[in-house]
């Protein structure tokens, strides 16, 4: 097996998450709270992944996104992280029953690090840098490594030509992302959700 790549378009479900926004300034106000965002994956900016695959190893990105629209406190009106909570992961791929099945079924195992965009308005302060999109550009754009993150999904490709494959999977990841709000606050944003896609692969 040689080099593989695959682009994929999903949207997921994601559980409630327990935030923190903790004052960075002395007597500052501080927030915890509990919400669910929502991810809307084919609204733009889309939610997908982008896979390199060698010998079952992988390089993945999922460009997954976090509105946060419901019980938030008073004092924050606008809070996502849309232009990405990015997942950059090493994955392993490892076939089913391959004796006994067609070589169509796979586990995917997978350990990174969160590269967050934020866009929160605190008390009527927008803290957002200018930038960000589609594809993240790590150190700039606003841009922050932020955490840790896992996954482990089951995977099915059916093979249509020689270097071209379909390919469908379902996921469960978890994260856990520190995110500076220049230097007033610091937000802890953790995510559990379920990811559903559907690909092409190019390769062979």
């Amino acid at each position: 097996m040689g080099f593989e790549f695959d682009i994929s378009l999903g949207d997921t479900y994601n559980f409630s998450s327990d935030i923190t926004i903790d004052s960075q300034i002395p007597d500052g106000q501080s927030f915890k709270f509990s919400s669910n965002p929502s991810t809307y994956g084919f609204k733009s900016p889309q939610y997908y992944s982008l896979r390199v695959r060698f010998h079952k190893k992988e390089l993945e990105l999922i460009h997954h996104k976090l509105y946060f629209e419901d019980t938030l406190p008073n004092e924050v009106s606008h809070f996502e992280i849309t232009d990405g909570y990015n997942m950059l992961m090493l994955n392993i791929l490892s076939p089913i029953n391959r004796d006994k099945l067609p070589d169509i079924f796979s586990f995917r195992f997978g350990l990174g690090m969160v590269v967050a965009h934020p866009d929160v308005t605190v008390n009527g302060n927008r803290f957002y840098q200018t930038g960000g999109g589609l594809i993240p550009t790590v150190w700039t754009d606003g841009y922050q490594i932020s955490g840790l993150c896992s996954q482990f999904g089951f995977n099915i490709t059916k093979i249509l030509k020689n270097n071209f494959s379909l390919n469908a999977e379902t996921k469960i990841s978890y994260a856990r992302a520190s995110i500076d709000l220049g230097k007033q606050y610091k937000l802890n944003v953790p995510n559990l959700a379920i990811h559903f896609l559907m690909g092409i692969s190019f390769g062979k």
